[in-house]
């Protein structure tokens, strides 16, 4: 059940006029891998029905990529061409409220 309401706030989030970052999970690189509201534009293309994602280390490397929801799973195709499945119970929403 928190999976599911974790997925319905999610979605509630990414049709938002504003981009923002709306979820992070922690990476290897000790980093994040945070989903944005931002439909995904990649080399030029755009694709409506993906969200934009982007990852760092502790190091300052990124990746950027899109992602999608798919049951309890984001699924991200990473800009180099891999795809990845993550549990969406592993990413926790960003505190809207909270300034830098």
């Amino acid at each position: 059940m928190k999976q599911l309401t974790f997925l319905l706030c999610l979605l509630s989030f990414v049709n938002i006029a504003n981009a923002e970052a709306i979820a992070q999970s922690p990476n290897e690189g000790n980093g994040f891998i945070v989903l944005t509201n931002e439909v995904c534009k990649i080399g030029g293309k755009t694709f409506k029905e993906l969200n934009r994602v982007y990852s760092y280390t502790a190091r300052g490397d990124t990746q950027d990529g899109c992602f999608m929801l798919e049951d309890n799973t984001v699924v991200v195709v990473w800009e180099s061409g891999s795809k990845k499945r993550y549990p969406a119970s592993s990413f926790t929403l960003i505190n809207r409220g909270s300034q830098i």
